[in-house]
């Protein structure tokens, strides 16, 4: 194992484009790694202010589209591809960005992008740690 990486940097702050997304077909997501430290602490936060409320079914709702506020400001930065409004092509924003990831709608539009979102930025926490276990030599 070669320790001698431990210093470097890997930029988690510009983000990949991941597609393939479940349920997402023809859209691309510019995101960050769900292990950037903003992201982290901003939801560990959130999970101890909720404490006792995740244990009822309103709390654990209320929590799900809280973590959206979290996924718009610290992991999406981008769309591309089948993202319209109105039958009209949307182009990233950021206010649109977060009124979609903090959705509580009845078509599940909200949480099929949080889901989406994460897993996106999932994707990119795994290609990091494979690249950080090249580096290590193992």
């Amino acid at each position: 194992m070669d320790i001698g990486n431990l210093s470097k940097k890997v930029d988690l702050n510009e983000g990949e484009w991941i597609g393939d997304i479940p349920d997402m077909e023809g859209v691309e997501l510019l995101v960050r790694s769900t292990n950037y430290k903003p992201f982290r602490v901003a939801t560990a936060g959130l999970a101890r202010r909720s404490g006792k409320k995740l244990r009822t079914d309103q709390g654990l709702v209320d929590f799900t589209v809280t973590t959206g506020k979290a996924l718009s400001e610290h992991i999406l930065l981008g769309w591309r591809g089948d993202v319209t409004e109105g039958g009209k092509d949307l182009k990233y924003d950021p206010k649109k960005a977060l009124a979609i990831l903090t959705a509580d709608d009845d078509f599940g539009l909200g949480d099929t992008w949080r889901r989406g979102v994460e897993y996106a930025g999932d994707q990119v926490a795994d290609r990091i740690a494979e690249k950080a276990k090249e580096a290590s030599g193992n």
